[in-house]
């Protein structure tokens, strides 16, 4: 008796390892299937994926407070003035690994800051028309405006635009464009500083996905404005 007894401890014992072993690996596998700009998911109803991604021509420099009618200008110009001061960062948000069935996506995006109170945003997508006026070439693409300059609102919830259609398409492809607002006075108090800001993707039957971005600003006061003209920069931007 004794000994069937110590072969079914010995059994549990057994059993008990391949279970913990089996939950380990299942909790391992869903950590580390996401990097850090990427992150998927998915359900019985649904499924999506997100990467988000600095476009490196267009990032990591100082910047200088814009007027939010060059948005536009700034980006065709790599993100610089006329002077090659910063004047905007710009991030790709590429949507897929959805279902063939799913007819739109939507989305809102939350800005965290530290000592930034004046930043704005803008949201252009993917499309076959070329609008000189409303669209501009970034990174080989072809993207033009769907949510017009809008100012940050801390700790809440804005729109990155209305709904994206991605009936028929493998991939759906954002621009998201971040800069700051110029107040046309000194903003260092006010705006040196660093943002969080999260991007979600609405899939249109149901779910989200969540991405994140994160930078430093620094204003750019030391730059010239004795520099010759170039009516190709964006001319109208200049120091508070």
């Amino acid at each position: 008796m004794k000994n069937i007894k110590l072969k079914y401890a010995i059994f549990a014992c057994f059993v008990f390892a391949i279970m913990t072993f089996g939950s380990t690996y299942a909790y391992l596998t869903a950590t580390t299937t996401s990097s850090e700009n990427a992150v998927m998911t998915g359900s019985t109803i649904y499924s999506i994926s997100m990467e988000i991604t600095p476009v490196p021509e267009y990032t990591g420099f100082s910047f200088i407070p814009m007027n939010d009618e060059d948005a536009l200008k700034a980006l065709k110009n790599k993100c610089k003035d006329k002077y090659d001061r910063g004047a905007c960062s710009a991030y790709q948000i590429r949507v897929y690994d959805y279902s063939k069935d799913l007819g739109y996506i939507s989305g809102y995006i939350e800005f965290l800051t530290d000592n930034m109170e004046n930043l704005s945003y803008m949201v252009l997508e993917e499309r076959e028309e070329d609008n000189q006026e409303n669209c501009a070439t970034i990174a080989s693409k072809n993207y033009c405006i769907s949510k017009e300059a809008t100012a940050m609102v801390k700790n809440d919830k804005t729109s990155i635009g209305d709904s994206y259609n991605v009936l028929g398409l493998s991939e759906k492809h954002l621009l998201l464009v971040v800069w700051l607002s110029n107040l046309d006075q000194n903003q260092n108090s006010t705006d040196i500083g660093n943002f969080n800001a999260t991007v979600t993707i609405q899939a249109g039957s149901g779910g989200e996905i969540k991405g994140t971005i994160a930078s430093a600003f620094m204003i750019d006061n030391g730059s010239s404005s004795d520099n010759t003209d170039n009516s190709d920069n964006t001319d109208s931007i200049d120091n508070p």
